[in-house]
């Protein structure tokens, strides 16, 4: 009886011990703030599924688009206004900013994306209608190379601006953007070889009349006016 009583205020720990060990209520899951079609605000703790709901987590920021959305193909031919808007910023984002931490100046990405499509283009128009008219390949580099020496300042500023500025992340974001929008230029899978050759000369002549240079195009001004 007494090694009972002397054992009693240990077992009496224990139990103390593991009801506070016991853990601590869960926390309160996350809400969602959803708009609907009709404008209606809703909120609720599930994650819509509706694909025409807007919904975000509140309390959790986004960082916004690096570029502004396409509305169309992409025109190879210069433009005539600048593009000086940032990408829109919506509730709950924040601007994307570049490798100092800084927002981007307005403009400049998606100028530095326009000069990367236009390099991708030339290369692509190389590769395309070199494989499908051999014969007139050497013509089709002389574009290119002429193309390239003429817009050669803008083509150097903008690889400058793209490593000083952008991050790594950033830069693959770039790159698999050129791509999207350079396909909605290529002539598309399944082209007839009549149709992609008429394609390849109508593609390098108008190279060679100078209809899709850098120099003169407004969308990369605000690259030309950054210091």
């Amino acid at each position: 009886m007494n090694r009972l009583l002397r054992l009693l205020p240990l077992a009496m720990c224990a139990v103390l011990l593991d009801a506070g060990a016991a853990p601590d209520k869960a926390p309160p899951g996350p809400t969602y703030r959803s708009i609907g079609p009709d404008g209606k605000v809703t909120y609720s703790d599930r994650k819509p599924t509706d694909p025409q709901m807007q919904s975000r987590e509140l309390g959790q920021t986004t960082t916004a688009p690096l570029f502004s959305l396409a509305t169309g193909p992409f025109d190879l031919r210069p433009a005539s206004t600048p593009s000086t808007a940032r990408p829109p910023v919506g509730e709950g984002q924040v601007p994307p900013v570049d490798v100092s931490g800084k927002p981007f100046p307005p403009g400049l990405t998606d100028a530095v994306l326009d000069v990367l499509i236009h390099q991708f283009f030339v290369q692509s128009l190389v590769e395309t209608c070199g494989r499908q008219r051999p014969a007139f390949l050497d013509r089709y580099q002389g574009g290119v190379r002429n193309w390239r020496d003429r817009n050669v300042e803008i083509l150097a500023k903008s690889n400058r601006v793209t490593f000083a500025r952008f991050t790594g992340e950033q830069r693959d974001n770039l790159r698999a953007t050129a791509r999207q929008r350079l396909a909605t230029v290529m002539p598309p899978p399944g082209t007839s070889d009549a149709d992609r050759a008429g394609w390849c000369d109508r593609m390098s002549t108008a190279l060679a009349t100078h209809q899709f240079e850098l120099v003169g195009d407004m969308r990369v001004a605000p690259l030309l006016y950054l210091e």
